[in-house]
């Protein structure tokens, strides 16, 4: 049986890798591909953008890596087993606390750049079961994102929706008031 890793062992953990950890399993977190690193640096400016604009009095923004501790342990938050760096998140500024996130974000990016089971599967699981309630993930290659909105009382996301670059302007957020994007400006890849 495989060792149940904590966020002790994660804060030591100093080989210069970058890890996540899942339900206390440590998980290798690859380089991303030149069409994820294209949508981050976009992403970046918009984000800082809203944060500069409009969130700074009641959201703290950030982007990875930043460690969010999604199920904190109530008596030690050393012991606490799922450890992750969302590529962007806004949450509720009490939530922040000096390097990590403790607790759910309100709503969390993430860009797809190899693995496209671990954004659509295993961080989909994780989200929902920890209360997010706003998910994007990006798929940059399609020019597309897949917005899964939290059904409160269930404790589920609901259908998913599909939105492409073809279809609207601008994707604004349900859950983080004032927060949108021009999808033309993050699907642009003439660049690349």
């Amino acid at each position: 049986m495989e060792n149940i890793l904590t966020y002790e062992d994660y804060i030591s953990w100093d080989d210069k890798i970058r890890y996540e950890l899942v339900e206390g399993v440590r998980k290798i977190m690859a380089g991303v591909s030149e069409w994820h690193n294209r949508v981050s640096f976009r992403l970046s400016s918009i984000m800082d953008l809203f944060w500069d604009k409009k969130g700074r009095q009641k959201y703290f923004v950030f982007q990875s890596p930043f460690d969010v501790i999604l199920f904190p342990d109530e008596d030690d938050i050393l012991k606490s087993k799922t450890t992750v760096q969302p590529d962007f998140g806004i949450c509720l500024k009490e939530k922040r606390d000096g390097r990590k996130i403790i607790g759910a974000p309100e709503f969390v990016i993430e860009i797809v750049s190899l693995n496209l089971d671990y954004d659509f599967r295993v961080k989909r699981d994780l989200y929902e079961k920890a209360g997010v309630l706003e998910y994007w993930v990006i798929t940059p290659r399609e020019n597309n994102i897949t917005v899964y909105l939290l059904d409160i009382d269930k404790g589920v996301y609901k259908d998913p929706k599909n939105y492409e670059l073809t279809m609207i302007n601008n994707l604004k957020s349900a859950v983080i008031e004032g927060f949108e994007i021009d999808l033309s400006k993050i699907f642009d890849f003439s660049d690349i």
